[in-house]
């Protein structure tokens, strides 16, 4: 199994809830943190599909972008604090993400290099910072009403760092 418990450290405090997962470097741990985001979603009453769908899709693409670009594990961290999400995802390459292109003038049919542009598009706010000997990768994303949930008081992650430029001298992009 590519994960070391199901949200066992997940925990609950009125309106703000947490749950971590430890996934594999593996192709099959972004589906693996799809169903896992989607239970812990459906969990804490977030029923808005348009939250449900963009959450999901964001964490997919950035857990396929810690296992294909990162290094070692790649940990999933979810936390909702009243009406606001944050994800987190970390992996043991301490190269921050290069920042996402804007969206070229002509329709470019690529598979691949859409995921920072796909977060950004969707996240309230997103961003990296250097964790331990690696990076952690994070989004946060301002909820619809959630069922029988009240607004609470949020907290922003600690210290977020710009993502790298493109052209950052300093970083070498992974292809």
């Amino acid at each position: 199994m590519d994960t070391k418990g199901l949200g066992v450290e997940g925990s609950e405090d009125g309106d703000h809830r947490a749950a971590a997962w430890d996934l594999a470097a593996n192709t099959r741990s972004a589906a693996r943190a799809r169903v896992l985001t989607a239970r812990a979603l459906r969990d804490w009453r977030v029923t808005d599909p348009a939250d449900v769908d963009d959450i999901v899709l964001m964490v997919d693409e950035l857990v396929t972008n810690a296992v294909v670009h990162g290094e070692g594990p790649v940990r999933l961290g979810l936390r909702l604090d009243g009406v606001r999400i944050i994800g987190e995802i970390s992996d043991g390459d301490p190269a921050a993400p290069v920042a996402p292109r804007p969206v070229p003038g002509v329709l470019e049919w690529a598979e691949a290099g859409r995921g920072l542009l796909l977060v950004a598009a969707l996240a309230t706010e997103f961003g990296a910072r250097p964790d331990g000997a690696g990076k952690t990768v994070w989004f946060a994303r301002r909820l619809s009403a959630l069922d029988g949930h009240r607004p609470a008081t949020v907290t922003v992650p600690a210290e977020p760092i710009p993502l790298a430029a493109a052209d950052s001298p300093a970083l070498t992009p992974r292809c």
